[in-house]
Protein backbone atom coordinates (compact mmCIF):
# COMPACT_ATOMS: atom_id res chain seq x y z
CA UNK A 1 0.00 0.00 0.00
CA UNK A 2 1.43 3.63 -1.22
CA UNK A 3 -0.18 4.93 2.65
CA UNK A 4 3.23 7.09 2.20
CA UNK A 5 2.04 9.05 -1.07
CA UNK A 6 -1.53 9.66 0.22
CA UNK A 7 -2.54 11.97 2.94
CA UNK A 8 0.24 11.88 5.18
CA UNK A 9 1.98 14.96 5.39
CA UNK A 10 1.17 17.86 7.31
CA UNK A 11 1.43 21.37 5.66
CA UNK A 12 3.84 22.87 8.40
CA UNK A 13 4.75 26.67 7.87
CA UNK A 14 7.43 28.91 9.69
CA UNK A 15 10.92 29.32 7.39
CA UNK A 16 12.38 32.16 10.01
CA UNK A 17 14.64 34.49 9.07
CA UNK A 18 17.41 35.57 10.81
CA UNK A 19 18.55 39.24 12.13
CA UNK A 20 21.92 40.47 12.43
CA UNK A 21 22.52 42.83 15.31
CA UNK A 22 25.69 44.24 14.20
CA UNK A 23 27.12 47.55 15.88
CA UNK A 24 27.64 50.57 14.17
CA UNK A 25 31.25 50.24 13.72
CA UNK A 26 31.86 53.77 13.78
CA UNK A 27 35.63 54.79 14.39
CA UNK A 28 36.12 57.13 17.33
CA UNK A 29 39.04 59.42 17.40
CA UNK A 30 39.76 62.74 18.53
CA UNK A 31 41.23 64.93 15.07
CA UNK A 32 45.00 65.53 15.82
CA UNK A 33 47.14 68.83 14.87
CA UNK A 34 47.58 69.59 11.04
CA UNK A 35 51.55 68.15 11.92
CA UNK A 36 49.48 64.50 12.60
CA UNK A 37 46.95 64.72 9.98
CA UNK A 38 48.91 61.67 7.86
CA UNK A 39 48.97 59.65 11.06
CA UNK A 40 45.86 60.15 11.95
CA UNK A 41 44.28 59.19 8.27
CA UNK A 42 45.94 56.02 8.05
CA UNK A 43 44.94 55.62 11.88
CA UNK A 44 41.26 56.07 11.09
CA UNK A 45 41.37 53.56 7.74
CA UNK A 46 42.32 51.01 10.51
CA UNK A 47 40.00 51.64 12.75
CA UNK A 48 37.51 51.72 9.92
CA UNK A 49 39.05 47.92 8.72
CA UNK A 50 36.46 46.21 11.34
CA UNK A 51 33.11 47.94 10.40
CA UNK A 52 34.01 46.62 6.62
CA UNK A 53 34.96 43.41 7.16
CA UNK A 54 31.80 43.29 9.37
CA UNK A 55 29.44 45.01 6.36
CA UNK A 56 30.60 42.83 4.14
CA UNK A 57 30.15 39.59 6.17
CA UNK A 58 26.83 41.55 6.39
CA UNK A 59 25.95 41.53 2.98
CA UNK A 60 27.08 38.54 2.22
CA UNK A 61 24.65 37.05 5.11
CA UNK A 62 21.68 39.23 3.72
CA UNK A 63 22.65 37.90 -0.28
CA UNK A 64 22.79 33.74 0.68
CA UNK A 65 19.12 33.63 0.99
CA UNK A 66 18.47 34.19 -2.71
CA UNK A 67 20.30 30.73 -3.64
CA UNK A 68 19.41 27.60 -3.89
CA UNK A 69 19.52 25.22 -0.40
CA UNK A 70 22.42 23.13 -0.85
CA UNK A 71 24.45 26.49 -1.38
CA UNK A 72 22.64 27.73 1.81
CA UNK A 73 24.00 24.96 3.94
CA UNK A 74 27.60 25.05 2.01
CA UNK A 75 27.79 29.16 2.80
CA UNK A 76 26.23 28.44 6.37
CA UNK A 77 28.28 25.69 7.05
CA UNK A 78 31.94 27.39 6.84
CA UNK A 79 30.22 30.67 8.03
CA UNK A 80 29.12 28.93 11.31
CA UNK A 81 32.76 26.85 11.29
CA UNK A 82 34.54 30.30 11.30
CA UNK A 83 31.94 32.37 13.70
CA UNK A 84 30.59 29.36 16.04
CA UNK A 85 29.61 31.97 18.96
CA UNK A 86 28.01 34.48 16.46
CA UNK A 87 24.43 34.20 16.84
CA UNK A 88 23.73 35.27 13.49
CA UNK A 89 25.52 32.40 12.32
CA UNK A 90 24.05 29.89 14.36
CA UNK A 91 20.60 30.95 13.22
CA UNK A 92 21.50 30.75 9.65
CA UNK A 93 22.78 27.46 9.59
CA UNK A 94 20.20 25.27 11.79
CA UNK A 95 17.66 27.30 9.73
CA UNK A 96 19.53 26.29 6.01
CA UNK A 97 19.40 22.52 7.49
CA UNK A 98 16.42 22.42 8.83
CA UNK A 99 14.74 23.54 5.20
CA UNK A 100 17.53 21.19 3.57
CA UNK A 101 15.98 18.23 5.17
CA UNK A 102 19.11 17.90 7.70
CA UNK A 103 16.62 17.41 10.57
CA UNK A 104 19.41 15.45 12.64
CA UNK A 105 22.09 17.98 12.02
CA UNK A 106 19.61 21.01 12.61
CA UNK A 107 18.72 19.87 15.85
CA UNK A 108 22.25 19.71 16.53
CA UNK A 109 23.54 23.04 15.69
CA UNK A 110 20.19 24.45 17.05
CA UNK A 111 20.65 22.79 20.38
CA UNK A 112 24.11 23.83 20.57
CA UNK A 113 23.60 27.31 19.68
CA UNK A 114 21.15 27.46 23.06
CA UNK A 115 23.83 26.36 24.57
CA UNK A 116 26.38 28.45 23.83
CA UNK A 117 24.03 31.98 23.68
CA UNK A 118 21.18 31.33 25.38
CA UNK A 119 17.71 30.74 24.54
CA UNK A 120 17.01 32.56 21.48
CA UNK A 121 13.78 32.55 20.22
CA UNK A 122 15.06 31.83 16.34
CA UNK A 123 16.88 28.85 17.40
CA UNK A 124 14.69 27.39 19.99
CA UNK A 125 11.84 27.59 16.92
CA UNK A 126 14.08 26.06 14.41
CA UNK A 127 14.70 23.60 17.35
CA UNK A 128 11.31 22.47 18.05
CA UNK A 129 10.19 22.31 13.97
CA UNK A 130 13.41 20.53 12.90
CA UNK A 131 12.58 17.95 16.37
CA UNK A 132 8.83 17.66 14.56
CA UNK A 133 10.06 17.31 10.98
CA UNK A 134 12.27 14.49 12.47
CA UNK A 135 9.37 12.40 14.05
CA UNK A 136 10.15 13.33 17.82
CA UNK A 137 7.43 15.17 18.59
CA UNK A 138 7.62 14.88 22.45
CA UNK A 139 11.12 16.58 22.31
CA UNK A 140 9.47 19.72 19.48
CA UNK A 141 6.80 19.91 22.37
CA UNK A 142 8.70 21.99 24.55
CA UNK A 143 10.32 24.49 22.17
CA UNK A 144 7.48 25.34 20.42
CA UNK A 145 5.26 25.80 23.42
CA UNK A 146 8.08 28.70 24.31
CA UNK A 147 7.71 29.75 21.23
CA UNK A 148 4.23 30.61 21.07
CA UNK A 149 3.91 31.90 24.27
CA UNK A 150 6.76 34.38 23.73
CA UNK A 151 5.06 35.58 20.62
CA UNK A 152 1.53 36.08 20.97
CA UNK A 153 1.26 36.55 16.86
CA UNK A 154 3.04 34.23 15.82
CA UNK A 155 0.19 32.19 13.96
CA UNK A 156 2.93 29.26 12.53
CA UNK A 157 4.39 28.00 15.60
CA UNK A 158 0.57 27.46 17.40
CA UNK A 159 -0.23 25.60 13.62
CA UNK A 160 3.32 23.90 14.42
CA UNK A 161 2.47 23.22 17.47
CA UNK A 162 -0.52 22.31 16.89
CA UNK A 163 0.57 19.12 15.03
CA UNK A 164 3.19 18.06 17.74
CA UNK A 165 -0.10 18.18 20.23
CA UNK A 166 -1.87 16.19 17.55
CA UNK A 167 0.74 13.81 17.00
CA UNK A 168 1.01 12.98 20.83
CA UNK A 169 -2.54 12.17 21.03
CA UNK A 170 -3.76 15.64 22.79
CA UNK A 171 -6.36 16.18 19.76
CA UNK A 172 -8.41 18.64 22.04
CA UNK A 173 -5.61 20.51 22.46
CA UNK A 174 -4.43 21.02 19.19
CA UNK A 175 -7.50 21.65 17.60
CA UNK A 176 -7.84 25.06 20.07
CA UNK A 177 -3.69 25.91 19.22
CA UNK A 178 -4.96 25.53 15.01
CA UNK A 179 -8.03 28.25 16.48
CA UNK A 180 -5.80 30.12 17.77
CA UNK A 181 -3.24 30.10 14.79
CA UNK A 182 -6.48 30.36 12.45
CA UNK A 183 -7.79 33.68 14.78
CA UNK A 184 -4.14 35.23 13.60
CA UNK A 185 -4.35 34.53 10.34
CA UNK A 186 -7.83 33.56 8.97
CA UNK A 187 -8.19 31.07 5.58
CA UNK A 188 -4.38 29.91 6.25
CA UNK A 189 -4.44 27.21 3.89
CA UNK A 190 -1.67 25.07 5.60
CA UNK A 191 -3.28 25.49 8.87
CA UNK A 192 -6.49 24.70 7.99
CA UNK A 193 -4.95 21.51 6.42
CA UNK A 194 -3.64 20.24 9.17
CA UNK A 195 -6.44 20.79 11.50
CA UNK A 196 -8.31 18.53 8.80
CA UNK A 197 -5.72 15.78 9.29
CA UNK A 198 -6.60 16.04 12.90
CA UNK A 199 -10.17 15.32 12.49
CA UNK A 200 -8.75 12.06 10.27
CA UNK A 201 -6.61 11.02 12.86
CA UNK A 202 -9.71 10.61 15.09
CA UNK A 203 -11.79 9.18 12.16
CA UNK A 204 -13.79 11.89 11.92
CA UNK A 205 -14.23 11.64 7.87
CA UNK A 206 -16.94 14.31 7.31
CA UNK A 207 -15.66 17.40 9.60
CA UNK A 208 -12.13 16.39 8.19
CA UNK A 209 -14.08 17.14 4.23
CA UNK A 210 -15.29 20.52 5.73
CA UNK A 211 -12.34 21.84 6.44
CA UNK A 212 -9.96 20.11 3.59
CA UNK A 213 -12.35 21.28 1.34
CA UNK A 214 -12.02 24.92 2.66
CA UNK A 215 -8.23 24.49 1.95
CA UNK A 216 -7.87 23.09 -1.00
CA UNK A 217 -10.18 25.62 -2.86
CA UNK A 218 -8.16 29.15 -1.45
CA UNK A 219 -5.04 30.21 -3.03
CA UNK A 220 -1.88 28.70 -2.88
CA UNK A 221 -3.00 25.21 -1.17
CA UNK A 222 -0.51 22.92 -0.49
CA UNK A 223 -0.79 19.78 -2.25
CA UNK A 224 -1.60 17.86 1.21
CA UNK A 225 -4.67 19.54 1.31
CA UNK A 226 -5.91 17.90 -1.57
CA UNK A 227 -4.32 14.89 -0.96
CA UNK A 228 -5.76 14.25 2.46
CA UNK A 229 -9.33 15.66 1.14
CA UNK A 230 -9.18 12.74 -1.38
CA UNK A 231 -8.37 10.46 1.72
CA UNK A 232 -11.76 11.95 3.46
CA UNK A 233 -13.78 11.40 0.59
CA UNK A 234 -12.56 7.92 0.27
CA UNK A 235 -13.26 7.20 3.74
CA UNK A 236 -16.83 7.65 3.34
CA UNK A 237 -17.43 6.11 -0.30
CA UNK A 238 -17.21 8.97 -2.08
CA UNK A 239 -15.11 7.32 -5.13
CA UNK A 240 -15.48 9.46 -7.88
CA UNK A 241 -14.67 12.46 -6.66
CA UNK A 242 -11.39 10.95 -4.15
CA UNK A 243 -10.13 10.02 -7.64
CA UNK A 244 -10.13 12.58 -9.36
CA UNK A 245 -8.54 14.60 -6.98
CA UNK A 246 -6.29 12.53 -6.02
CA UNK A 247 -4.82 12.31 -9.86
CA UNK A 248 -4.02 16.35 -9.34
CA UNK A 249 -0.85 16.67 -8.26
CA UNK A 250 0.62 12.83 -8.49
CA UNK A 251 2.19 11.18 -11.53
CA UNK A 252 0.00 8.96 -13.28
CA UNK A 253 1.82 5.58 -11.71
CA UNK A 254 1.30 6.79 -8.56
CA UNK A 255 -1.98 8.39 -8.98
CA UNK A 256 -3.56 4.74 -10.21
CA UNK A 257 -2.08 3.27 -7.10
CA UNK A 258 -3.55 5.91 -5.17
CA UNK A 259 -6.74 5.42 -6.43
CA UNK A 260 -6.85 1.87 -5.50
CA UNK A 261 -6.13 2.10 -2.30
CA UNK A 262 -8.52 4.74 -1.59
CA UNK A 263 -11.13 2.45 -2.69
CA UNK A 264 -9.75 -0.49 -0.19
CA UNK A 265 -10.41 2.54 2.42
CA UNK A 266 -14.02 2.27 1.52
CA UNK A 267 -14.47 -1.42 1.34
CA UNK A 268 -12.16 -2.68 4.32
CA UNK A 269 -12.84 -0.98 7.52
CA UNK A 270 -9.64 -1.88 8.86
CA UNK A 271 -8.18 0.54 6.27
CA UNK A 272 -9.22 3.16 8.04
CA UNK A 273 -7.54 2.20 11.39
CA UNK A 274 -4.08 2.04 8.72
CA UNK A 275 -4.79 5.53 7.58
CA UNK A 276 -4.85 7.34 11.58
CA UNK A 277 -1.78 5.28 12.78
CA UNK A 278 0.20 5.88 9.47
CA UNK A 279 -0.80 9.95 9.88
CA UNK A 280 0.74 10.00 13.37
CA UNK A 281 4.12 8.47 12.70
Amino acid sequence: MRISSIGTAVALAGSLGACASIGDGQPRYMPGQPAQRAETSRGQEDADAPAAVAGDLAAARAAIGREDILTQMAYWAGDYAEHPDDIESARGFAEALRRGGRYDRAIEVASEGTRRIGEDAQLVRTLGLAQLAAGHPRDALRPLALVARADPNDADARSALGVTLDQLGRFDQARQAYQEALALVPDDPRTLTNLGVSYLLTGEAEEAETVLRQAAALPNAPAEARQNLAVALGLQGKMDEAEAISRVDLPPAMAEENVAYLRGLFEDPRAAEEVQSALRR
